[in-house]
């Protein structure tokens, strides 16, 4: 049945292959006329609009995804390590939206449906949502106070917090944001919400926030930001229930970053207090830190080559009986490129293996990203990760991940992306398995959008 399953497997792989090859190699012959092209559709698209009568707008628009997604040693129903276990599965998202504004009044109507559907692999689902659905409100009569309520996507900084979970089917909360804007340069933003249940099994999860940007610069701020967190957080891996309707989690953070001529940087560190169920009866205190510091250089060569490197850290628990809970958790589904594209490792919390937990992360990265054409990007990332906390005998050498990634915009709105990668199991996933194979993961994404 494996041995079925793997010549099937390399066989999709290999058609893959091909069609990427034929993409990739086929499209600079056409590059520079679909470029020209390209020129006069953008020209002429920023003018289009559904539907216009006084000061009001209609406009409609939308985004269709197909991927394929392909892995070995590893499952796509919580992305854990699977030895010896064969795994595909294609993907399609739809996205179509509609909007209503008035520029003199800044009043936006934003509605966002959403189609998604996965088959192969273990399961199947095919669900329709209302993705997106909001009233906005810029600058109300004047003053410089904005409101956005409904359902809505929140990002903030590099998304190492929060985010859209984009590479799936999204992350969108139910609520309100508040904005104010005193004076140039100055942003703060009051929010309360409740998570969108997108997955099945999605917990009740509210969120109640408070963010703050300075703009020290033209290519540089500094942000500050306290979060209220109910109900827990979703975790990939099998890990051990921390979805309770009764804990607490409070997560103060600080963000600085920005440009300086060719070198880019950004520092994010975090410290988290609050409450979760104990192992028994009560509760225990929370007292957790962590954060990410990202350095990047472009140079001024041919094909733009940028040298990045960045170092995060999350703080660990191996002991559920001291009073005190330490492991980190600064993210809420989030689309960091801190942890890989394999989510192998989901956040910065650890990984679980075999229900044997390695708790808080080291990890560092390194990579290199070059433009060898104007609408071609190729970025290559070594991941490497080390545990902050593991059980008694076990080792904290968790593995390294590397990431290719290619990707090609055709036009102003079709795009392709490949990914081939790799993740080399450390010594923590040899002991806990008893399996010292490695795990491959790889995807062809074609997008349009409209």
């Amino acid at each position: 049945m494996l041995r079925a399953q793997g010549v099937i497997l390399r066989k999709r792989i290999v058609f893959s292959l091909f069609f990427i090859l034929f993409c990739f190699t086929s499209v600079p012959l056409f590059a520079e006329e679909a470029e020209e092209k390209e020129k006069q559709k953008e020209a002429e698209s920023e003018n289009i609009l559904v539907l216009r009568s006084g000061e009001w707008e209609i406009d409609a628009g939308g985004q269709v995804r197909l991927r394929g997604d392909f892995a070995r040693n590893q499952n796509f129903t919580d992305f854990g390590f699977t030895p010896g276990h064969h795994e595909a599965q294609f993907l399609e998202r739809t996205r179509l939206q509609a909007s209503v504004e008035n520029h003199v009044l800044n009043l936006e109507v934003f509605v966002q449906m959403q189609w998604y559907g996965r088959w192969g692999g273990i399961n199947k689902r095919s669900a329709f949502d209302l993705y997106q659905g909001y009233i906005e409100w810029e600058k109300i009569l004047g003053s410089p106070v904005s409101l956005k309520a409904g359902r809505q996507e929140f990002l903030y900084g590099s998304a190492f917090f929060i985010g859209t979970n984009d590479f799936y089917n999204g992350l969108t909360w139910d609520g309100f944001k508040g904005s104010i804007n005193p004076f140039e340069g100055l942003t703060m933003d009051v929010l309360g919400s409740k998570m969108v249940k997108l997955n099945p099994g999605d917990p009740n999860i509210y969120l109640a926030g408070l963010y703050t940007t300075y703009k020290i610069y033209k290519e540089g701020s500094l942000e500050a930001y306290l979060f209220y967190n109910k109900g827990g957080f979703p975790f990939s891996h099998r890990e051990f229930a921390l979805v309770d309707s009764g804990q607490n989690w409070f997560t103060l953070g600080s963000r600085f970053a920005g440009k300086v001529g060719r070198f880019d940087y950004e520092l994010e560190p975090q410290f988290q207090w609050g409450k979760v169920k104990a192992v028994g009866d009560g509760k225990d205190p929370v007292r957790a830190y962590g954060g990410h510091i990202d350095l990047g250089y472009t140079f001024k060569l041919p094909w733009e080559p940028r040298l990045f490197a960045a170092y995060a850290y999350g703080s660990g628990d191996n002991n559920p009986f001291d009073g005190r809970y330490q492991e980190f958790h600064g993210s809420i589904f989030n689309d960091s490129y801190l942890y890989g594209d394999m989510n192998v490792i989901a956040d910065q919390s650890g990984v679980t293996v075999k229900n044997i937990h390695a708790s808080g992360l080291q990890i560092w990265v390194a990579g290199v990203s070059i433009n060898p054409l104007s609408k071609l990007n190729v970025t290559l990332r070594a991941h490497r990760f080390l545990a902050n906390k593991v059980s008694s005998g076990f080792n904290k050498d968790v593995g390294t991940e590397l990431d290719l990634d290619v990707s090609y915009k055709l036009t102003k709105g079709i795009s392709f992306i490949v990914g081939l990668n790799r993740f080399y199991t450390g010594r923590f996933f040899r002991q806990a398995s008893g399996s010292g194979k490695n795990i491959d993961y790889g995807y062809v994404q074609a997008q349009v959008e409209f």
